[in-house]
């Protein structure tokens, strides 16, 4: 701002006249001295203050930050939480759920004329989701068969038998009118671990001849292909006509009986290489 200042005037006539004189005199000086820079006064710069609402908006949105990244975390804990609980707890039951140690009755009027009564111990594991069963069947106590593993793979249609005393496989395809499907198959079992149903079948009989070795195992599907992988694998064929076979012929076949459905089947492989 520019400072301006005013001279008081003086009364009467020779004040007038000296002021204008002296007046004369200063324009005249200034004239010759060059003119002095005016005075600027400039006012200093009011202070803003920063707005608190700022602050308090800056503030809430980093409290929001830190919540979000609390609750991710939590999330994050309770879902390798619920994966822990899921695969040791929940998956374990299901395991043991889908296993199963059978013990049948059955009348074996196969080996004699007289019905003596036998039983027969497996182990079975069913794969709902893969769709296939894999039963164990162990030596036998009172003979009757050799041990053996069996796989009904139901996506490919075919069953295996690993017979364990001769360290061979053979393979045919599934017949759906002795095997049970995975799901009835587990229901019945889980019946039986219930005690809802605790069977006293019979047995029946079939034969199937060897007819061909097979060197293409992984078209066979992988879970026969691991069942059989280094062993001697070979094709088998069903009889088409039934009938009874006497111990002459017996000695030429190996036999595995197994429980896959309300009665035990005696499955005579003949014709063994």
């Amino acid at each position: 701002m520019v400072k301006i200042s005013f001279q008081p005037a003086a009364a009467g006539g020779k004040a007038d006249k000296a002021d204008r004189a002296d007046k004369a005199d200063r324009a005249a000086a200034s004239a010759r001295a060059p003119a002095p820079a005016a005075e600027v006064l400039l006012a200093p710069a009011r202070e803003e203050r920063p707005p608190c609402h700022r602050y308090k908006k800056g503030g809430s949105v980093g409290g929001v930050c830190y919540l979000s990244m609390g609750m991710v975390v939590l999330l994050m804990g309770l879902v390798f939480a619920s994966v822990y609980i899921y695969r040791y707890f929940f998956l374990a039951q299901l395991a043991r759920d889908n296993f199963f140690h059978c013990g049948v009755f059955y009348e074996d009027s196969l080996s004699s004329h007289l019905r003596t009564r036998m039983e027969l111990e497996e182990d079975v594991k069913i794969y709902l989701e893969e769709n296939y069963e894999r039963i164990n069947v162990p030596v036998p106590q009172f003979g009757g068969g050799d041990p053996a593993d069996i796989i009904h793979d139901f996506q490919r249609g075919l069953t295996a038998y690993h017979d364990i005393s001769l360290d061979k496989c053979y393979v045919i395809e599934l017949n759906t009118t002795i095997v049970l499907p995975p799901r009835n198959f587990w229901e019945l079992l889980m019946n039986v671990k219930r005690g809802t149903y605790l069977p006293q079948t019979y047995i029946i009989q079939e034969e199937m001849v060897v007819t061909e070795h097979v060197s293409d195992k992984e078209a066979l599907g992988s879970f026969i292909y691991h069942l059989c992988s280094g062993k001697d694998t070979y094709r088998l064929r069903r009889r088409a006509t039934r009938r009874r076979i006497n111990k002459r012929a017996a000695k030429n076949c190996n036999a595995i009986r197994h429980f896959e459905n309300t009665f035990v089947v005696e499955t005579l492989i003949c014709g063994v290489v």
